[in-house]
């Protein structure tokens, strides 16, 4: 059913729906899911059902302009949306609509506000009642949904919505768009301009895979804090509307290319491979799983930080190191790794241009990024790159290629391989060799995308190097999954979070490789993930109108997180998990009688010793029910 809505309408039904606003108690908990377009639309109902049934009383999804107004004088067709928010409310789930994006006859949108407005008051009025709270955009800071992402432009845009929003009732909240990541410099910017007074919820979407939310979630949020609180905005209300980790398969792009390249690199040597897989805090050091089926059976690997890298370079005690799965790499101390190669060690760089972005170790042990070049670190090991801006008539942005040379024999993956970045020799001298393991070819030009240098002059080793990018890599297990989400929605929550939506329900999993395919928390066919089952014993543990105990909530050192709050009740109930101090440590209770559950659910065995509790304590979040936590120490 189609509805031409001449513009004097909307102020009629605006005065006519009374605009009354939900009165249940509020739960902070989401997901988003594409339930008003595409695939996801044909089984909303499916996926309402099973929001419900883990207590998800919110999800959030594109409202898209062009889907119900394909011209600018043209009817607006709100068949679509009628259906998904009659089934939402069939099944007490709330809808948070996204207000967006730029059309064929608004592009874009913020140079044409009239008919922005229109389309703004078009779906906040015909909702009025039944849609509490609207959002403007989607991480407006990035190009991905938009041109011209600044806050210069977005400004007209939220200045108009939030007038349009008001006229229609002023109850109705108008949340800024989600900021990709806490991009603090970007809202700064957007309060100077004036904009703090046009949005009621400020609204982030602080994705921080692969690492845990422990490691920075709460800095960022902290920052968050700050930069509203410079603009007196400090008791404006935080919303996370997505967040997530995913679950694409752990594996390289090229599997078997650094095995292939270790044979040609050393192709006589017998005895097993030690091997150290070089890791540090926000670096991405390759799991277990991939370096099981990505080096020789018989190798010996040891995962190394820093300092202790070194003094195994120090010794000899290794045959290969490898360096982190991205462009980043450590240039504190690199002259050790030049020196390991000319004595006749292995570097195993895989994961986009080798050697591309040096890090520097900052005071609090982290790595940040250098002020120095990638090449003072690629010509000593005679490493030449290239790319389609190096030479835009000659090189194609991505290009297929193939295993070649020693790797010609590895299968290939079922949808194939993808460049876009090249290796080449450079300045070799007499006795080094450049031997391709990927390569292909586009219009007369031959590119290579892994390779082993192999040196036989001032070096005597090799550097292997795959410029791929590790996309697998950027993932968790499933299991994984399971522990990340309460601990990241338990964190955010304690730290003064209001709403969260986690990204996302379903996962299509049309790609292997994709984390955009592997952050839903079911399957493609809607059956549960480990996840799935997480969220619904979170919505339990800590039920909507929980509120966070003023207390001490994690350890000084971190070891410990042991977030608390009052249920609905009135009676205590919190969490407690291990941050890389996984060990037996001994709780302290208020009373005896508390009910332990772990993070799916099911009831926790422990010691009692009056009200001392001891628990073998991991990254696995338990709950604990009737009585508050006063002490932790490690168990004896």
């Amino acid at each position: 059913m189609r509805h031409l809505l001449p513009l004097f309408s909307f102020a009629v039904l605006a005065s006519l729906c009374g605009c009354v606003q939900p009165t249940k108690a509020p739960s902070p908990y989401g997901v988003c899911a594409h339930v008003t377009r595409g695939g996801e639309a044909e089984i909303q109902v499916a996926e309402l059902g099973l929001m419900r049934q883990a207590d998800i009383a919110w999800v959030r999804s594109d409202f898209d302009w062009s889907g119900i107004q394909s011209k600018a004088d043209g009817a607006w067709d709100f068949t679509r949306l009628d259906t998904v928010i009659s089934n939402a409310e069939q099944h007490g789930v709330q809808i948070l609509p996204i207000l967006g994006y730029d059309t064929e006859f608004a592009n874009p949108a913020f140079t044409h506000l009239p008919l922005w407005e229109n389309y703004v008051r078009a779906v906040s009025a015909r909702y009025c009642g039944r849609l509490p709270v609207l959002e403007l955009w989607n991480e407006q800071n990035i190009n991905g949904f938009g041109k011209d992402s600044n806050p210069t432009n977005y400004l007209p845009l939220l200045r108009s919505t939030y007038a349009t929003v008001k006229a229609v009732d002023p109850k109705l909240t108008l949340a800024v768009g989600g900021f990709a990541g806490v991009p603090t410099n970007y809202i700064d910017r957007l309060y100077q301009l004036g904009g703090g007074p046009y949005f009621d919820v400020m609204n982030v979407h602080p994705y921080g895979q692969p690492s845990p939310p422990e490691s920075y979630l709460e800095n960022q949020l902290a920052d968050l804090k700050a930069t509203m609180a410079k603009y007196g905005d400090a008791a404006k209300p935080i919303w996370i509307t997505e967040f997530g980790w995913p679950t694409q398969k752990q594996r390289i792009a090229a599997p078997g290319v650094i095995k292939a390249g270790l044979k040609a690199a050393r192709p006589d040597k017998n005895d097993a491979w030690r091997i150290a897989v070089f890791e540090g805090p926000g670096l991405a050091a390759p799991s277990e799983d991939v370096l099981k089926s990505e080096l020789p059976g018989s190798a010996r690997i040891q995962r190394l930080a820093f300092d202790a890298l070194s003094a195994a370079l120090d010794a000899r005690a290794v045959d290969a190191v490898v360096l982190p799965f991205s462009e980043e790499f450590p240039a504190d101390g690199f002259d050790k790794l030049i020196d390991f190669v000319r004595q006749g060690g292995v570097l195993i760089d895989c994961g986009g241009m080798p050697l591309w972005a040096p890090l520097t170790r900052g005071p609090d042990g982290k790595w940040v990024k250098s002020t120095r070049y990638g090449e003072a670190f690629r010509d000593p090991l005679r490493i030449g790159v290239e790319a389609w801006w190096y030479k835009k008539d000659v090189i194609p942005e991505r290009m297929p290629v193939r295993f070649v040379g020693p790797a010609a024999d590895l299968p290939m993956p079922k949808n194939g391989i993808a460049a876009e970045r090249f290796l080449t020799p450079q300045n070799f001298k007499p006795g080094d060799r450049f031997i391709p393991l990927l390569s292909g070819e586009h219009n007369g030009y031959t590119g290579t995308a892994a390779a082993v240098y192999a040196y036989n002059s001032d070096l005597k080793g090799a550097v292997i190097v795959s410029s791929l990018f590790e996309r697998g890599l950027q993932g968790s297990t499933e299991a994984e999954q399971a522990k990340l989400l309460p601990r990241a929605l338990l964190i955010a929550l304690h730290f003064g979070v209001v709403r969260t939506f986690w990204y996302e329900f379903q996962a299509p999993e049309v790609d292997d490789l994709d984390q955009e395919s592997h952050f839903g928390i079911v399957h493609s066919d809607l059956s549960p993930k480990p996840a799935y089952l997480a969220y619904k014993t979170l919505t339990a543990q800590r039920p909507a109108g929980s509120a966070a105990l003023d207390r001490p909530w994690k350890s000084a050192d971190g070891a410990l997180y042991y977030p608390q709050w009052k249920l609905p009740g009135g009676s205590p109930a919190g969490a407690v998990w291990a941050y890389r101090k996984a060990g037996r440590y001994a709780l302290t209770f208020s009373t005896k009688k508390v009910a332990l559950v772990n993070h799916a659910g099911a009831a926790v065995q422990a010691e009692w010793r009056g009200r001392v509790c001891t628990l073998p304590l991991t990254d696995e979040p338990i709950y604990f029910k009737g009585g508050t936590l006063e002490a932790t120490a490690a168990a004896p």
